[in-house]
């Protein structure tokens, strides 16, 4: 069914009229999701893939009319360059049309149905949410407040679509020739914080305002305060005794922790600790229980964390361990 051919030909997964068998390698490498095909027209799927830990990079060409809906725990950005064909995502209220050459991103937290034409072919970057969340966190200087949401497209050939073929050809090279390098892991840790900031620099998202605008560095009681509490997430520390380690009041420290980090010191601990839980789950290896990570993390009562923790991202500590490659394989 394809007509061109694939920029990760050399990478290619599979080739199928298989529906169960399409539909495991996309959960696989992409989310979890439901799958159904209209029309009359049979598969004829073609896939390739790379990946990088929790980075990975699909191109997809279903070769029918198939509806995708992914499940609301996948916790995955979704940034997709339509390289031939068309589609459209549907959302509650509206749609936005897949169109050669334009991107669409799918954000976290918004609930919609892909639907793809037989000549469709897409390129897509899946990025977990946690890493960009974290990102961002980090270029703020300040914990986020609300869940992290793209605009859902941008323009047919623009900036951004070259933006991401041209960084999808690099990390594609980079399996090619360096995977094995010495320093091969560095590389790829530079290079996935530079695509971080510049997908947080490139695309509009609800916090692009004020990433734009923060330009002032915290005060030094508020940085040596919050270097404090990264270093000890599994201490519970008392407002006084923190305030007291770098030199000033409690009241100047929570007045500090308000203004610039957006919670206090307490709000703030909460929020990397959990951070950290999650991460650790992502990574676990197998025989890990989310108990003793919890615990680890001096946090004492589990069950109240897990429902804290399953606003934040969607699923509970258990899901996200079961979720984790390495602890499943």
């Amino acid at each position: 069914m394809a007509t061109t051919s694939f920029m990760l030909q050399k990478h290619g997964v599979l080739h199928t009229d298989s529906e169960d068998d399409i539909r495991e390698r996309v959960a696989h490498y992409l989310c979890p999701h439901h799958m159904r095909l209209f029309g009359g027209q049979p598969l004829a799927s073609r896939m390739s893939a790379i990946s990088f830990d929790q980075l990975s990079i699909i191109e997809l060409q279903y070769g029918a009319n198939v509806e995708i809906d992914p499940e609301m725990e996948s916790n995955v950005y979704l940034f997709r360059v339509t390289l031939e064909g068309q589609g459209k995502i549907v959302y509650a209220d509206h749609q936005i049309n897949m169109v050669r050459g334009g991107v669409t991103v799918s954000s976290p937290c918004q609930r919609a149905l892909i639907q793809t034409s037989p000549h469709c072919h897409n390129i897509i970057m899946r990025i977990p949410r946690y890493r960009l969340e974290q990102r961002l966190a980090y270029r703020l200087q300040q914990p986020i407040s609300f869940p992290l949401i793209f605009e859902h497209h941008a323009p047919g050939h623009s900036s951004t679509t070259d933006f991401l073929l041209n960084t999808i050809r690099y990390f594609a090279n980079l399996t090619d020739f360096q995977l094995h390098s010495p320093n091969a892991q560095e590389q790829l840790k530079r290079m996935e914080e530079y695509l971080y900031d510049s997908l947080l620099g490139l695309f509009e998202h609800n916090y692009s305002e004020r990433l734009q605008l923060n330009t002032s560095p915290l005060p030094h009681h508020v940085k040596n305060a919050k270097q404090y509490i990264d270093q000890h997430l599994n201490k519970d520390i008392a407002l006084e005794t923190l305030a007291r380690l770098v030199g000033v009041s409690a009241r100047t420290l929570q007045y500090g922790f308000q203004r610039f980090m957006g919670l206090s010191p307490k709000g703030y601990l909460i929020q990397q600790r959990m951070q950290s839980v999650h991460a650790t789950l992502v990574n676990a290896r197998p025989g890990s229980r989310v108990t003793d990570i919890v615990l680890q993390h001096g946090i004492n009562n589990p069950g109240h964390f897990a429902s804290r923790y399953k606003k934040v991202y969607g699923v509970t500590p258990v899901q996200t361990l079961q979720n984790n490659r390495h602890h499943t394989a």
